[in-house]
């Protein structure tokens, strides 16, 4: 069971780390009006230094990236699922939590939107409630990183089914002729994994999802595997010179072909998401995907 905690911001002891997408025209106004709002409760502010010519006037502090993770008692991120996505994976390093405002389309994985920042005085009054995302620990060869969303095996050249096989454990659990494989989070499970055809997990689960990409198959089916279970997904093509890409959170990270083995399980760090707004997974889940339909 995650445990989840308390965040409080407090004036003049507190110090905030602003990620902003600065291609998108609605971001800078939202920066501007967060920026004025902790300034009045004396917030030490500080965003990365790619952002000193948009806000030179702004009086707040440009650092690296990497200096402002590692000084911030909480990250402030502007911007689309893909911008948190990015920003999630260097406050996982970091151990830092993450408010995302969405100034994008979907903000599935946003807490509040650009134009509701007003909610943000809560956490300097009661605080805000901190919850915990799990994510993949993905592994090929003696190469490891995050996966916040989900892995995607597939063929390297478009077009082209891949042939590939799953092992849980020491088990091998089945064969697809596909065009890909994807083991997703609770999280991802409404991304790629659901478009497949994958089921919908709450996010308060360890889980992973096992979704097959328009399998050459009548009957083909998801699978829910336990946060204990080690995933194995492998090529079974037959030429050596063949070669499958491993596209981590819709970045292509690595190749590998025969023999090789994209190894995936829960993690033992967590994703620390700030929830402001009071809302759960299912009230989320109905706005942002359901309400859509």
């Amino acid at each position: 069971m995650k445990k989840a905690g308390i965040i409080k911001l407090h004036n003049k002891k507190s110090n905030v780390f602003i990620v902003a997408n600065l291609s998108r025209k609605a971001v800078i106004p939202c920066a501007e009006r967060l920026i004025a709002l902790l300034k009045k409760h004396k917030i030490g502010i500080a965003m990365d230094l790619s952002a000193r010519e948009t806000f030179a006037e702004a009086e707040v502090e440009f650092v690296s990236a990497k200096d402002g993770f590692a000084a911030a008692d909480m990250i402030f991120v502007i911007g689309g699922d893909g911008t948190i996505l990015r920003a999630a994976k260097t406050a996982l390093i970091y151990d830092k939590p993450i408010l995302g405002i969405n100034a994008g389309r979907l903000g599935f994985l946003s807490d509040i939107e650009a134009d509701d920042l007003s909610v943000i005085e809560k956490l300097f009054t009661e605080g805000c409630k901190i919850e915990k995302r799990s994510v993949l620990k993905v592994t090929v060869g003696e190469k490891s990183m995050y996966a916040i969303n989900d892995v995607f095996v597939t063929y390297c050249e478009p077009g082209k089914t891949a042939e590939l096989f799953v092992e849980c454990g020491e088990h091998e659990v089945c064969r697809y002729r596909a065009d890909g494989i994807v083991l997703a989070t609770p999280d991802g499970s409404t991304a790629y994994s659901m478009s497949a055809g994958g089921p919908i997990i709450d996010t308060t689960f360890d889980a992973i999802v096992m979704t097959p990409v328009c399998p050459h198959s009548l009957i083909s089916r998801s699978i829910v595997f336990s946060a204990d279970k080690i995933i194995r997904v492998g090529s079974s093509f037959n030429g050596d010179e063949e070669k499958v890409d491993v596209i981590v959170d819709g970045e292509k990270m690595f190749c590998i072909k025969k023999g090789d083995r994209v190894t995936a399980k829960v993690s033992d760090n967590y994703i620390k998401f700030i929830n402001i707004s009071g809302r759960g997974f299912y009230e989320v889940l109905n706005q942002k995907i359901i309400g859509r339909i």
